[in-house]
């Protein structure tokens, strides 16, 4: 039996055009996508791609969700608010169309009652609202006049306040004027000082001055420049800035054992309103002068640390000798003395300290500014480093090179008033005096004389003569902070001595870092140039004996005096008797206190002598016991029993 033929009597769909309309088809659009914004071809491709694939597409989550809601909420209740205004805008509408509807239903039912609402046509009959026009009272000639004179009293009123209001503004623009040329005229007499006028950056309209310096670090160089703003009554106001805090000075004060003795010279200004604009612009610029030495100080500190340099309290101290130092702070402008000295009168050292860090300051602004002319050096990725002032080096350099100088000198004297009071010759010539201010030299000036002393190593020489006077001696002594000193340096040099003596045989030439050691080892060359001394004493005293007439043969047989070591003020000689051989020995030393001689006999005694220095002192010379006087010879011959015609 065939197969029965399955045939589906159902009708065909009709196509429901409802369905296929435009609007429908935008609304299931926005339904779907949202916007149209959102619908591009690259996102259908990709919906397509992930249908063809199988893929599921994941469109909703709980933010977007949420985000959805939110826009649908906010869309719901300004679709309410537009329906409430225009239900409104269509109310008044309405009333207003009712009104003149109602107004000419009097002349036109017909035509009024057509438009008029039903509500209206219920509640109100036609023609029962109707308008008439009023015909203006005719008015007496009493009141014409009346009206007349009170418009003619306005119009002298208005011409009357008119006139007033243009005298006040000629008598206001007089004034202006007044103000104008008097805040001009201040100004060209700011510019006839020389101060530099120009423009505020950002106010093109507002005149500044610059009082600052050109070549100072940013900061400084920025804070420079004030606007001259012109106040009501035709004055200058100077305008700062907002980083102004009050102007401030500089001060030195001479501490000695932690209490003030000296403090740097004060200067009591009258309030800024009272004084000269040219003095508030020379104040504000060493205010700012002052503020940036500190700041450059308080920078080159760091770098001096091992020179007993350091900050304390917002103060910088340095150490001026071993009982006094220097304390600088930056105080605002007329502040009082919180700890006034008993001895105020005498403030050279401060005044002299502050002159010359603010010298040292403009030179090195100076030697900006000179770099700043040259050729650039080539790029490179490090930037140059900012560079440190040298303020307070030279000063210390000079302190220290001072106390080095007068140490070296308390030594000679001392060593030249010892060897005189044992009648031994000793000098020291030195070279001409390197003074802080020297007299100027053709161009040079005298403050270019001073920064070169200032900022140059410093040097001190002095010739050294010793008791032989076959050896001389060479002192220098060098300050410098800079490598490879670091500090000062004193160096003893020979410039003649004889081939054999001691003092030759000593490296040359040979540097010591304190006057302390310098001494020591100068104490030593002098003992060494004695015995060379000695020695030559017996050379002299043997070339002059008489060999003609020669006395009797000694008992006993003597060498020459001897030194054992080159480096060793010692001598000895050996004396040969009937019962034996004996030596003698003679050794010399020089220090703080004196000269000191130690001798040892043949027969095996020893003794000493020793010179000290001469005090000065008459009275006290007097005193002193004719044998501390006597001649270093003479007293050498006594302890060794020297015969007469030489040393035996």
């Amino acid at each position: 039996m065939a197969d029965p033929l399955a045939l589906s009597l159902r009708p065909w769909p009709s196509r429901d055009k409802a369905t296929e309309s435009l609007p429908y088809l935008i609304a299931r659009i926005n339904e779907q996508k949202g916007s149209f914004r959102n619908v591009t071809e690259a996102n259908l491709e990709e919906e397509i791609r992930i249908a063809e694939a199988g893929e599921a597409q994941v469109t909703d989550d709980a933010e977007e969700g949420e985000d959805v809601k939110a826009k649908e909420e906010k869309l719901f209740k300004a679709r309410e608010q537009i329906i409430q205004e225009v239900g409104a805008a269509y109310a008044a509408s309405s009333y207003a169309l009712d009104f003149i509807s109602l107004l000419l239903s009097k002349h036109d039912s017909k035509a009024a009652e057509a438009t008029l609402s039903p509500h209206v046509k219920g509640a109100v009959p036609l023609g029962s609202l109707g308008a008439e026009k009023m015909q203006e009272p005719s008015k007496s000639e009493v009141v014409k006049n009346t009206d007349e004179l009170v418009g003619l009293g306005w119009r002298l009123q208005s011409l009357t306040r008119s006139a007033d209001s243009l005298l006040n503004s000629a008598s206001r623009l007089q004034q202006e004027m007044e103000h104008e040329t008097a805040y001009w005229q201040e100004i060209l007499s700011v510019k006839e000082k020389g101060w530099s006028l120009c423009r505020i950056p950002g106010e093109s309209h507002t005149p500044g001055v610059r009082f600052g310096f050109v070549e100072a670090q940013p900061e400084f160089r920025d804070r420079g420049l004030a606007a001259l703003r012109r106040e009501s009554d035709g004055s200058i106001r100077l305008d700062r800035g907002l980083r102004w805090k009050g102007d401030k000075r500089l001060r030195l004060r001479l501490l000695e054992k932690g209490r003030c003795v000296s403090t740097s010279g004060t200067h009591t200004t009258p309030d800024n309103a009272e004084r000269p604009l040219t003095e508030q612009l020379s104040q504000a610029r060493n205010s700012l002068f002052d503020e940036e030495l500190f700041h450059e100080m308080d920078r080159e500190v760091r770098h001096l640390i091992n020179q007993g340099v350091r900050v304390v309290r917002n103060a910088i101290r340095f150490p001026l000798d071993h009982n006094s130092e220097v304390e600088i702070d930056l105080i605002p402008l007329g502040e009082e003395e919180q700890d006034q000295a008993q001895n105020q009168s005498d403030s050279t050292i401060p005044d002299s300290i502050a002159m010359t860090l603010r010298i040292l300051l403009s030179h090195a602004h100076r030697e900006t500014h000179h770099r700043r002319t040259q050729p650039p050096p080539p790029l490179s990725e490090t930037p140059p480093p900012r560079r440190v002032y040298p303020l307070l080096r030279p000063i210390l350099e000079i302190k220290q090179h001072e106390s080095a100088v007068k140490a070296a000198q308390a030594t000679l004297r001392t060593l030249e008033r010892t060897l005189s009071s044992a009648s031994l010759s000793f000098s020291a010539s030195q070279s001409p005096s390197s003074s802080l201010i020297p007299p100027s030299q053709g161009k040079t000036s005298t403050i270019q004389s001073l920064l070169a002393r200032l900022t140059s190593p410093h040097h001190f020489s002095t010739t050294l003569a010793l008791p032989s006077n076959l050896s001389r001696l060479n002192l220098s002594i060098h300050t410098t902070f800079s490598p490879p000193t670091f500090g000062t340096s004193f160096t003893l040099s020979t410039l003649t001595s004889p081939v054999d003596s001691g003092v030759a045989s000593m490296p040359q030439p040979l540097s010591f870092p304190t006057a302390e050691k310098l001494a020591t080892h100068l104490f030593s060359l002098v003992a060494l140039d004695i015995c060379s001394l000695l020695q030559q004493k017996e050379e002299e005293t043997e070339g002059s004996e008489d060999d003609a007439a020669p006395e009797a043969e000694a008992e006993a047989s003597i060498t020459e005096w001897t030194q054992p070591s080159p480096y060793q003020a010692k001598l000895v000689r050996n004396r040969s008797l009937e019962n034996g051989r004996r030596k003698e020995s003679l050794s010399i030393t020089v220090d703080r206190e004196g000269l000191h001689l130690q001798c040892v006999k043949r027969d095996g005694k020893s003794g000493g002598y020793t010179w000290r220095a001469e005090t000065g002192n008459e009275a006290e010379a007097e005193e002193e016991e004719e044998e501390e006087r006597r001649d270093f010879f003479d007293i050498l011959e006594e302890k060794l029993s020297i015969a007469e015609g030489g040393l035996t």
